[in-house]
């Protein structure tokens, strides 16, 4: 039989998940900014989305956060300006692989 009150889990919603990895993205691009140009950095809407784009050695990377996170973006350092020359096209797979190669500083 189980108990009536179970013990609390260390799961979280998937809600909770998306919003721990939409800020990180914002503090990456933030430390980004910071650490190399002014210019590698920023965010802009797409379809009613904010993107989070960065341009490092390894190319650019760009993820979209929930529109509940506007508020943060207008108040970082971040400058609201689509990429130099644009999205590059790049897929999640792609983006992923810029981003393990700039980890491990293989570029």
């Amino acid at each position: 039989m189980g108990a009536d009150n179970p013990p609390p889990t260390n799961e979280k919603p998937i809600d909770e998940v998306y919003h721990d990895r939409n800020l990180l993205a914002i503090a990456f691009a933030r430390a980004i900014r910071l650490t190399w140009d002014p210019n590698t950095a920023g965010w802009y809407w797409h379809d009613e989305w904010p993107v989070v784009c960065v341009d490092i050695p390894t190319g650019q990377k760009s993820w979209h956060v929930t529109p509940d996170l506007k508020d943060v973006l207008e108040r970082s350092p971040l400058d609201e300006s689509e990429p130099t020359g644009g999205y590059d096209g790049h897929s999640r797979t792609l983006k992923n692989c810029r981003l393990a190669r700039y980890i491990t500083r293989s570029y």
